[in-house]
């Protein structure tokens, strides 16, 4: 049976149909007065209106004892208040919640905690949300009909800086990004717009480096990184990030990403 599909090199924030790379311009400073590991574990906060589902992912999480539990929250008020004074590593996130919704709330938590990394993890269906709550600014996608290793597998990959999302949505998307790349290659005059910097690591892209990885060989921070890959798509006028990848493989190399 196919498994989840797992993009390393794409950009955290910036995937699938757009995930959120306009936001990862913004240069708002997060409000979080306390974050950070526990113990050298990265911190996991769970939104979700459902008791059952909060008891129950923490109670995996804390059996996995990989990863710590900052706090959960029934709502997406609540959950902004705790936030604000401890922001964690990751979300996993219910897009059903009382008062405002998920995906509204993933784009009023995006340009505030740029560096927050998301996981949808909803029982409705990732054919009518995941592209919408990708485009907001989340970093993965997880039916709660999924086994709970394929949860596991996304916490790993999201905190690696890595995208997480079903193998269908992942091909469609990909399908519309390689059929715009061979539209823009004879357009290829778009890449002399772009810096030494940007033109080095769409290459790091297109050699299969995930943004943390670019950052390391680069010397410079995750979300330097970020903030160029998002240049480098707006100056060629490429819809989202995934499409920026295809169109970096197209021109530089082979696509290492999907494993």
């Amino acid at each position: 049976m196919l498994g989840p599909i797992i993009l390393s090199n794409i950009d955290p924030r910036k995937i699938v149909l757009s995930l959120t790379p306009i936001y990862l311009l913004m240069t708002f400073p997060s409000m979080a007065s306390k974050s950070g590991k526990v113990n050298g574990k990265e911190r996991i906060a769970i939104v979700d209106s459902q008791p059952s589902s909060r008891i129950g992912l923490s109670h995996f999480i804390k059996k996995i004892g990989r990863w710590e539990i900052a706090w959960s929250s029934a709502t997406a008020n609540e959950a902004m208040e705790k936030i604000c004074n401890d922001q964690p590593d990751l979300m996993i996130l219910e897009i059903q919640l009382i008062g405002k919704d998920g995906l509204e709330f993933i784009k009023t938590l995006m340009p505030l905690y740029p560096t927050l990394k998301i996981i949808v993890h909803s029982a409705h269906s990732e054919d009518f949300y995941a592209e919408r709550c990708l485009k907001a600014g989340a970093m993965g996608y997880l039916h709660k009909m999924e086994p709970m290793g394929h949860f596991e597998k996304a916490v790993e990959k999201v905190l690696r800086g890595e995208l997480y999302i079903n193998p269908r949505i992942a091909k469609q998307a990909l399908q519309a990004a390689v059929c715009q790349s061979e539209s823009l290659k004879g357009d290829d005059h778009n890449l002399h717009n772009l810096t030494d910097r940007e033109l080095e690591i769409m290459i790091l892209m297109a050699e299969g480096q995930s943004c943390n990885d670019s950052a390391e060989k680069l010397k410079i921070s995750p979300r330097t990184v970020q903030v160029h890959r998002n240049n480098i798509r707006l100056k060629i006028g490429l819809e989202s990030s995934l499409q920026l990848h295809a169109y970096a493989v197209h021109f530089y190399g082979r696509d290492t990403s999907i494993a």
